[in-house]
């Protein structure tokens, strides 16, 4: 799904939109070296939370995400998944978020 919404974004055109994700994507990568057991998708859930809901600056529609994120990790808890796994995914998410966040306007 990531991948999706980074084709769609390069065919609408959206250079800044598409420079948050790739360089979160980066960060999700580099840092799973180092925090080991991570839920990945969450942490990509939450990066597409974060980055859709700035890119459509719509109060409507980042409601949406967020209840969708708080059910996939509502899921992933229920799939099993450790607390701990969960919020390191979360912490991956938002670390490499805020990452992006402030790298992307240096391209």
């Amino acid at each position: 799904f990531y991948i999706i919404i980074i084709i769609r974004a390069i065919i609408g055109k959206y250079q800044p939109f598409i420079n948050q994700l790739v360089i979160a994507i980066i960060f999700v990568l580099l840092l799973s070296l180092i925090i080991k057991q991570t839920d990945h998708y969450l942490a990509r859930g939450l990066i597409l939370v974060v980055f859709t809901s700035l890119f459509y600056k719509e109060w409507l529609f980042t409601s949406f995400a967020i209840l969708l994120f708080l059910g996939m990790i509502v899921s992933t808890y229920y799939r099993k998944q450790k607390i701990k796994i969960i919020v390191n995914g979360c912490i991956l998410g938002a670390i490499a978020s805020l990452g992006s966040y402030y790298l992307s306007p240096l391209l």
